[in-house]
């Protein structure tokens, strides 16, 4: 623009100046004027092809790129892939104790089920019985979701235990306690009250936003970060929302095996997993025994975890990231589907 203006002002000085030298004298004759043939429209230069196509591969290398973050750097039918010390290559985690069975079939089954979706997938699956381990990208950090209310509900109980509170003491409500989201609590009026008990009933049935900030004023932001460490969630922050499918994994492993709390306090949190609002996706793909889990949505991310029931009871813990939210609420529960038949045929 800046140039286009310079050379109108250029264009009209040149003019002015040819009507000055074309102006007759006094006395004489104006001459006529004739009109000059219109001069062609010259192609662009180099300057002006690089300056445009620049702009346009510009244009085109952040339109890409921020498609692909959104999509955490997986476009459906291509492989997943990470820029490590210059090089582009796929990415698959297989860790974790060796099982006796072979695997691979479970792991390519989810591979082929995943590989032409939008975004990232994790599982892990933990046979308690066993104690083999498979997944794939069970180390990978996902947003933790809701999944993050599951170390507060323990350590409430933990609490209990230790004489430090009682479940059965009240907590009054507060507007300024009120989150939206998920949870029936955010619609009650200020002052009703609430035992603890029921705050973890609350995060387990409906994972109630309110109950967990409720819950989480109560223990103190200290003590919860001190407690995630303590009980051994590396990989797990409660500031940044993050953990991984082995954290998640842990967790109910040493939940079932009664290392987190006592046994009538387990079986309690255990029953407020199960029946949830949120039976449509590990639930969905897992009808025939009972599932104790904890499910947790945000946007482009979908997660479901827990212990599915049965002669031979397993973790399994499924998370998502840069997905499509309506894709991922179809793939959970064929993964869930898929782990059930494959661990009941190990039976």
């Amino acid at each position: 623009m800046l140039l286009y203006n310079k050379a109108m002002r250029l264009l009209g000085r040149k003019r002015k100046d040819e009507d000055e030298i074309n102006e007759p004298s006094e006395g004489k004759e104006k001459p006529k004027r004739t009109r000059k043939k219109k001069e062609e429209v010259k192609p662009w230069g180099k300057v002006e092809r690089v300056l445009v196509f620049g702009v346009l591969f510009l244009t085109i290398l952040v339109s890409v790129v921020l498609a692909l973050n959104a999509r955490s750097w997986k476009l459906p039918g291509f492989p997943r892939l990470e820029l490590t010390k210059g090089v582009l290559q796929q990415t698959y985690v297989f860790e974790g104790k060796p099982p006796t069975r072979d695997t691979q079939k479970i792991l390519d089954a989810v591979d082929e089920l995943t590989r032409d979706a939008s975004g990232v997938y994790g599982f892990y699956v933990i046979n308690l019985n066993t104690e083999e381990t498979y997944g794939e990208n069970i180390d990978e950090i996902f947003q933790a979701a809701s999944l993050i209310k599951l170390p507060i509900m323990t350590a409430l109980y933990s609490e209990y235990e230790k004489g430090n509170i009682d479940l059965d003491d009240v907590y009054i409500l507060k507007d300024a306690d009120k989150v939206g989201g998920s949870g029936s609590i955010v619609y009650q009026d200020a002052g009703r009250q609430y035992s603890y008990r029921e705050l973890v009933e609350h995060m387990g049935r409906e994972s109630d936003n309110t109950a967990f900030n409720a819950s989480v004023q109560l223990l103190g932001e200290d003590f919860v970060r001190e407690y995630i460490s303590q009980i051994g969630l590396e990989h797990t922050s409660y500031d940044d929302n993050e953990t991984t499918p082995r954290d998640i994994g842990m967790f109910f492993r040493k939940l079932w095996q009664r290392k987190l709390v006592d046994r009538s306090s387990r079986d309690e949190i255990l029953k407020y997993l199960t029946n949830t609002i949120y039976e449509d996706w590990i639930g969905k793909g897992i009808t025939d025994v009972r599932v104790a889990h904890k499910f947790g949505r945000e946007v482009h991310v979908v997660n479901d975890a827990g212990i599915v029931f049965g002669e031979s009871p397993y973790v399994l813990v499924i998370m998502s990231k840069g997905v499509v939210e309506p894709e991922a609420d179809e793939i959970i529960p064929e993964i869930a589907s898929l782990v059930h038949r494959f661990e009941s045929e190990g039976n």
